[in-house]
């Protein structure tokens, strides 16, 4: 029986450091690289990769680095490439950002948008948060669908991929309240193809790291990548980026909070438990998906600050241990002795951290008692749980001092006790709003803060949105 010495070496444990120095074998091994494919560097199967690999020239100049002086680091002024310059610049493609970047686009405007993964979807699809809650409520006895528009078209679009990608119910079900659950991998594909229909120009590995001002008036964004700083020019800019980035580098006013932080995981070989040993299971049965053989779940309710590298590193750390060691208890029950952690996600469950300081904030009295008096509702947030739905105001979405920015999503003007904002079909529905604000307020040459309602709701109506 031949082996090769790779095979030989593996038996052995030993590494190639081991070999290049002779300790493997004892005499000094001189391979024979008259044989060696033309283009290869040992291995033929390298051979085709080594006949595509060609040169570029740099991107951009390298730009002066940051110098330590008496103890201190500073960093020298240095001019910025202008990388884009666009009607609309949303930062942030989460449910927030991405409705924002197809609702804008369709309002006739040049829209960009930046995120810092490769995917869109934030929480909802990077952070594995799979539910669409809070998309209906219960008006006259009957349950409607209230998160329409951007939403409502996402989701009927997931519908039509069958149950494995998406477990849609009927529409007016009050048990489930049309809220499903949707594969992430199935979700990224529907919102890259909605992106692309509407010629959104998408710039994915960016990360927004600064504001462009005159004054109070933001004029564009700097987002830093692999090519170094640059930045994009924008008449409008919609931060989506869920802790409020943006206004914070504005110099906008803000409260800061904490929520407990989890990460989700999810579960293979989950379909063969022996029902009544998974009623004697002290582990949750929950996050059912499409997919029979999957669920989902968040691992850990830590108390940390969402914009603390240090706190963020140290809760990593304790919830992939903390799933590890409910896999070990889980395997314990008949039928899942072969369970096994399929994928985690790749964003640290962050619920809240900054809120914006904006135009109205609304607190529990606004929820309960006088939400019928807004005259300027944007959309709705249903039914989560025991909460009712109610109404939003577009002065939610508008910070306070800073001009040509709104701020969407779970960081827009709310108390501090006020949850349902975070979810995704709100953030959807936000989204959406602040998107055809932004597109109006340039066609219309006009801020945000001066953009007549009359002319937002008809815009919203024209894009399906419910704001009754």
């Amino acid at each position: 029986m031949q082996i090769t010495k790779r095979d030989f070496l593996k038996k052995l444990g030993l590494g190639g450091a081991a070999f290049a120095t002779g300790a493997a074998l004892g005499d000094e091994y001189v391979p024979d690289r008259s044989t060696l494919p033309e283009g290869s560097c040992g291995d033929p199967e390298h051979v085709w990769f080594g006949k595509h690999i060609f040169p570029l020239p740099h991107t951009l100049e390298d730009g002066a680095s940051a110098f330590l002086k008496d103890g201190k680091v500073f960093q020298p002024a240095r001019e910025l490439p202008i990388f884009h310059e666009t009607d609309v610049v949303v930062v942030g493609g989460g449910p927030a950002g991405f409705a924002a970047a197809v609702s804008a686009a369709r309002t006739g405007a040049k829209v960009a948008l930046v995120e810092r993964y490769g995917s869109l979807g934030g929480l909802f699809t990077n952070g594995m948060v799979l539910i669409v809650l809070a998309t209906c409520a219960n008006r006259d006895g009957k349950w409607n669908l209230v998160t329409r528009g951007v939403c409502e078209e996402f989701m009927l679009r997931a519908g039509k991929l069958g149950k494995i990608f998406c477990s849609l119910p009927e529409p007016a079900c009050p048990q489930k309240h049309w809220q499903p659950t949707i594969d992430p991998e199935a979700a990224k594909v529907i919102m890259d193809e909605m992106i692309a229909e509407n010629k959104v120009e998408m710039f994915f590995h960016s990360w927004g790291v600064d504001v462009i001002q005159d004054g109070n008036a933001v004029k564009g964004v700097v987002f830093e990548s692999k090519q170094g700083r640059q930045a994009i020019l924008a008449r409008q800019v919609v931060d989506c980026t869920g802790d409020a980035d943006m206004l914070f580098l504005a110099g906008g006013d803000y409260n800061q909070v904490t929520c407990p932080i989890s990460t989700v995981f999810r579960w293979a070989n989950m379909d063969t438990i022996n029902p009544p040993q998974g009623a004697k299971s002290t582990y949750p049965l929950h996050g059912n998906e499409g997919n029979p053989d999957a669920r989902w779940g968040h691992c850990g309710m830590e108390t940390g600050n969402g914009l603390s590298v240090r706190d963020l590193s140290r809760l990593e750390v304790a919830f992939r241990r903390k799933n590890w060691n409910d896999i070990l208890e889980m395997r314990k029950t008949s039928g899942w002795e072969n369970v096994y952690t399929s994928n985690s996600a790749s964003q640290i469950g962050v619920r809240q951290s900054r809120l914006v300081a904006a135009e109205y904030v609304m607190g529990r009295k606004e929820i309960v008692e006088d939400n019928d008096k807004f005259s300027d509702c944007i959309g709705w947030c249903g039914v989560d749980g025991p909460h009712a739905a109610f109404r939003v105001s577009y002065r939610q979405i508008l910070p306070k001092k800073i001009e040509n920015l709104l701020c969407a999503g779970r960081c827009l003007g709310k108390g501090d006790s006020i949850d349902t904002f975070r979810l995704i079909a709100p953030c959807f529905m936000t989204g959406q709003a602040a998107g055809v604000a932004a597109g109006l307020a340039v066609q219309k040459g006009v801020a945000p803060r001066s953009l007549a309602y009359s002319d937002l709701a008809k815009a919203l109506g024209e894009q399906n949105v419910y704001h009754a």
